[in-house]
């Protein structure tokens, strides 16, 4: 018997929740503070959580540790398509972005005595020139593989009876 599918209306939703929080983030000026990317992944982990629930409920119960992470991790592919489009319009929209980091970058780099001033040069060049690969890069694996721990997360907490009984449910 086909399973009722839940993981495109939490994938979308996870994402723009996402989406919405890191712009909040970065228009309150707390995204380039220590720690504050990592609040993002709060809607995530919550939508991974509230997906494999909503699966699980969906399909009676009857869903296997494997249906519940696939489901999760489908839900994640959403996410990181959105998350990629989010990165592509922050290069449009909030061109300055690149150039608060980099800064950022330097003074963290500073904060080195090991770090040489030709070392700091050559990482923010090489920032500048591979900007659009970082952060495309970065929304693409970082959510991917934050997106398969959370759907193991998803996939342990809710309930699963294994796969249907024969005759169960089963309309003749």
């Amino acid at each position: 018997m086909e399973k009722i599918q839940t993981h495109k209306m939490y994938g979308f939703v996870t994402g723009i929740v996402m989406v919405i929080v890191g712009l909040i983030l970065y228009i309150s000026g707390l995204a380039f503070k220590s720690g504050m990317q990592w609040i993002s992944y709060i809607p995530f982990l919550i939508g991974m959580i509230l997906n494999a629930n909503a699966y699980s409920k969906a399909n009676d119960g009857y869903v296997t540790f494997g249906n519940v992470f696939g489901s999760c991790f489908k839900s994640s592919m959403i996410v990181a398509i959105l998350m990629v489009a989010y990165s592509l319009l922050t290069i449009l929209i909030f061109p300055e972005m690149k150039e608060k980091l980099i800064a950022m970058q330097r003074e963290e780099m500073l904060k080195n005595p090991k770090v040489t001033e030709e070392a700091i040069e050559m990482a923010q060049n090489i920032t500048r020139k591979f900007w659009n690969v970082f952060l495309v890069g970065g929304a693409v694996m970082g959510t991917l593989f934050m997106g398969a721990i959370f759907s193991l997360v998803g996939a342990t907490a809710v309930k699963k009876n294994g796969e249907r009984p024969m005759g169960v449910g089963d309309n003749f």
